[in-house]
């Protein structure tokens, strides 16, 4: 007669290549829709009309609330953001650290290679509403959008269990929607830069998640550290840099200590450990 396993034996755990397994749907659908809309829009010649009308509607908004979610899309913003998961789930700032070349290739390169003009490079100053810091050029893609949804992608393609996906990527997802929204809003970005940039950040987030379940060293202590200091180095850097909205100091030292936080309390975790 067969051996039946019980509950609490290991037969009846998922597997290890079954929990870290990329949810495909996820991957895909994201993408194929902000893809699209990036086609459709480049297709229509409307760029600029829409980028009018969306920043005029954004400008019945507080400015400052705009400056917020733009200062979160920043990179060393969505690392303090991230920090405080790496006590209990560091996969999901090591998706997003080993997403980082990729996507930075993807931005800076494509920045580089299409040297688009910004909205203050081509319309008048008064014709649009501005926020903060006034750029010029390398438009194409967004970068903050790239960064927010690169996070976006970590957190929910890694995220644990996959029973609350729908709802975890539902408010994640519009959490991102509306940090990548906010380069339209502060007059930094084309609607273009923001689809084109949101759609190749949850590509390359993908990718680090995929990469997270074959290079495993967030398992172990020393890569958890790892990552925490430079999470912990990251947040300090936000005391001193603007990100282009010195608006929002205070918001920015509240970030930064949450980072620091998140990161100190993942270091003196680790050191328990090793102490015991």
């Amino acid at each position: 007669m067969p051996i039946q396993s019980s509950p609490d034996t290991p037969a009846s755990l998922p597997s290890s290549g079954t929990q870290h397994a990329l949810p495909r749907a996820w991957v895909v659908l994201p993408a194929l829709v902000l893809g699209s809309l990036a086609a459709i829009l480049g297709a229509s010649g409307s760029n600029t009309e829409l980028f009018r009308a969306l920043n005029a509607a954004a400008a019945g908004l507080p400015a400052s609330m705009w400056a917020v979610l733009t200062v979160c899309g920043s990179v060393l913003g969505a690392i303090a953001l991230l920090a405080p998961t790496l006590k209990t789930q560091p996969r999901l700032l090591a998706s997003a650290f080993l997403a980082a070349p990729l996507a930075i290739l993807f931005s800076e390169g494509s920045k580089r290679y299409f040297d688009v003009l910004r909205p203050a490079g081509v319309l008048d100053a008064d014709s649009f509403h501005l926020i903060g810091q006034k750029l010029y050029v390398h438009a194409f893609p967004s970068g903050h959008s790239t960064t927010a949804f690169v996070a976006a992608a970590a957190l929910v393609l890694a995220w644990p269990r996959a029973e609350r996906r729908p709802l975890v990527g539902l408010l994640v997802l519009g959490t991102a929607g509306l940090v990548a929204f906010s380069r339209i809003a502060v007059g930094a970005h084309w609607p273009l830069d923001v689809l084109t940039g949101a759609a190749g950040g949850w590509l390359c987030g993908a990718c680090g998640v995929w990469l997270s379940a074959r290079l495993r060293f967030w398992e172990g202590p020393g890569g958890v550290r790892a990552m925490a200091t430079v999470a912990l180095a990251t947040s300090l850097a936000l005391l001193f840099v603007d990100a282009g909205q010195p608006d929002v100091r205070l918001f920015r030292i509240g970030l930064a200590a949450w980072g620091i936080g998140g990161a100190a309390a993942a270091l003196m975790q680790g050191r328990e450990d090793f102490q015991s």
